[in-house]
């Protein structure tokens, strides 16, 4: 049977797209391979958000065009935010690749491969997780994003068609359902003027066999009371705010056109806080931004410390073409975007160890993901999305992956747990 290897790069919701091209790839006539070396497909699904990623991806598709010539690939197909942006110029450049494949456009790919397009989707997580896209696009406009562009304004699926698809990867035995889109709060506003996140939630609760529920990408300029009361009252939603704040002071906050302010977003915090004392936050942050003084820093380092997260990430500006942000003149210099990026780094190390350390001797809840290396399996807490929080390493010998368990704590690193199970596994 031919063979084919996939390359997925990027955000979940470009994972989402690879796991249909997976799946027709499979209707298609292949199996796949994690051997690049011998499949004679190989598909590069591309990020073109910012300037790594772009890299990333060119270094991708560069690697294998390398199989095209000394392996057995004889058809090379790139696709995704990469090749939607950039699609003219890669074909110039890099004429080894046999198709680009224009985002999202399935039945291309299905014609290139000769079978029936579909939507249909075989999943590259582990079986016990899965991702579920509820919306594409994005109406922010944020000045120095380029998702508009590349994937279109929002486009909302309908609550029926998500629970169909939910109900169905519930069936299939996912155990931890991770809702996400570009702007997941964003949901329905495009067709009802108005978000459907909170009555979609509860469609979801009510799916048996999720055991948890994830959001992912939730717009502080679009939580509302009503969702967090909504997440509050659901057991099987997990109480993990992921909120990308991108920044704190007023003036860059509306130069980045966030549509959102400082003293809203310190709202929110104060109210998730108030309402569900075990929610763990996360949210993520850019620095040197055009303009972007060292009071502005100053304050945003303030704002860290007097109002942590749990968990957070933070990126230097990248100055992309095509934004408004991209044009502006008074780019901030490379080096101080790096050095205050490690200065707030060196700030959340310091959250991040005070906040895990109280967890050592409690028991919480955690997923068994995969067997470890040093510890004999790892796992994830509620507060742990994958591929982008921490661990939590688990000492018994005899565990289950996919399951969820009950953990003691019994150490705690600067990002990461060390537990041991105390709950029969079935």
């Amino acid at each position: 049977m031919r063979k084919f290897h996939i390359i997925s790069l990027g955000c979940p919701k470009n994972l989402v797209d690879s796991e249909v091209f997976t799946a027709l790839a499979q209707q298609g006539g292949y199996t796949y391979t994690q051997d690049a070396e011998t499949a004679e497909l190989i598909i590069v699904n591309t990020c073109g958000f910012i300037n790594d990623a772009k890299e990333e991806s060119i270094a991708a598709i560069l690697d294998a065009v390398e199989y095209k010539k000394d392996g057995a690939c004889k058809t090379l197909v790139a696709t995704g935010c990469l090749v939607r942006r950039y699609m003219a110029q890669l074909r110039e450049e890099i004429p080894e690749v046999d198709h680009f494949v224009d985002l999202k456009d399935f039945a291309d790919f299905a014609h290139i491969l000769h079978t029936t397009p579909s939507t249909d989707r075989e999943l590259l997580t582990p079986p016990h997780y899965a991702y579920i896209r509820i919306s594409d696009g994005c109406n922010n406009h944020c000045s120095y994003c380029a998702i508009p562009d590349i994937r279109g304004p929002l486009i909302s699926r309908s609550i029926t068609d998500v629970v169909a698809e939910a109900g169905n990867l519930a069936g299939r035995g996912v155990k931890e359902l991770i809702v996400t889109a570009q702007d997941t709060t964003q949901f329905g506003a495009d067709s009802h003027g108005k978000s459907l996140l909170a009555p979609l939630l509860k469609q979801l609760h009510d799916i048996e066999g999720f055991e948890w529920i994830r959001l992912l990408y939730l717009h502080p300029a679009h939580i509302t009371s009503e969702l967090i009361d909504m997440i509050a009252g659901l057991p099987r939603v997990c109480n993990y705010f992921e909120i990308p704040l991108q920044h704190i002071s007023q003036g860059i906050l509306q130069q980045m056109n966030r549509h959102v302010g400082q003293e809203r977003i310190k709202e929110i915090y104060r109210e998730i806080r108030a309402k569900i004392p075990d929610a763990v936050m996360r949210t993520t942050l850019i620095v040197g931004y055009p303009g972007e003084t060292e009071e502005d820093f100053a304050e945003l380092k303030q704002f860290i410390q007097e109002y942590p997260f749990e968990r957070l990430g933070i990126f230097t500006y990248s100055q992309e073409e095509g934004t408004v942000a991209g044009a502006c003149e008074n780019q901030v210099d490379a080096a101080i975007a790096q050095q205050r990026k490690d200065e707030l780094m060196q700030i959340q190390i310091q959250i991040s160890t005070t906040q895990l350390a109280r967890f050592v001797g409690r028991r919480i809840p955690v997923i068994i993901d995969a067997m470890g290396e040093e510890y004999p399996f790892e796992g994830r807490s509620y507060f742990d999305a994958p591929d982008i929080d921490g661990t939590v390493f688990i000492t018994n010998e005899d565990a289950a992956i996919g399951e969820v368990v009950e953990v003691e704590i019994i150490d705690s690193w600067e990002y990461d747990l060390v537990g041991t199970i105390v709950t029969p596994i079935p």
